[in-house]
């Protein structure tokens, strides 16, 4: 009964990629599906304090490359 009534736990990001070479950029992982999971590509805004999302990619390789080619550019 308790079990039931229960909060759901929330889905946490096991894994991510920062870079921050001219502005902080991240490739994060934050679903896992039959394709390897869900890779979501920020950067982050400092005048907002948020992470605004770039780009998205089922490729890990592809969503870390992104990532870092993004933060090679200033903001």
């Amino acid at each position: 009964m308790l079990a039931r009534l229960a909060k759901p736990k929330s889905p946490a990001t096991s894994e991510a990629v920062i870079f921050n070479y001219q502005r902080p950029t991240r490739a994060r992982l934050v679903a896992q599906d039959s394709k390897g999971g869900l890779w979501l590509v920020e950067a982050f805004d400092p005048l907002h304090k948020v992470w605004v999302w770039q780009d998205e990619s089922h490729d890990m390789e592809k969503a870390v490359d992104d990532a870092r080619r993004l933060s090679l550019f200033p903001s």
